[in-house]
């Protein structure tokens, strides 16, 4: 087994759980979504970087997306959407701040982004893509 194929599968079942949800009427909150959609983001794209043995030494999403741009051509427009969503970002910080959840039309864009990127991510790494989507 290839080392990015158990990133892969991380992503997709993560992205999985996400689309389920939301279909099944976001039984959890935005936040949770969010966080499932940026933990299924991250596995997507390291499996992509790892496609040919590199490790990222940082996990945020615009880092990888740089660093695959490097080799790859990569959609511009997941640079804006990795913008988009660290918005949303939970930051650590002395300052207490109220960080504002996606609402949901900010939710579905966030999930077309993911999709986009597994969508890439499968072309990349070669595998058939899945029918499965959140529409």
């Amino acid at each position: 087994m290839e080392e990015w194929s158990g990133y892969y599968g991380e992503g997709l079942s993560y992205y999985k759980a996400t689309v389920g949800g939301i279909k099944k009427g976001k039984k959890f909150g935005s936040a949770v979504y969010y966080n499932l959609i940026g933990l299924s983001l991250e596995s997507f794209l390291t499996a992509a970087l790892t496609k040919d043995g590199f490790l990222p030494e940082h996990s945020s999403i615009s880092y990888m997306i740089r660093e695959l741009k490097k080799k790859y051509d990569v959609p511009e427009s997941f640079t804006d959407d990795s913008r988009f969503f660290n918005r949303f970002m939970n930051m650590c910080s002395l300052d207490i701040v109220e960080v504002k959840e996606p609402n949901d039309e900010e939710l579905l864009r966030l999930v077309e982004f993911l999709e986009q990127v597994k969508v890439w991510t499968e072309n990349l790494l070669e595998i058939p893509c899945s029918t499965e989507t959140a529409s």
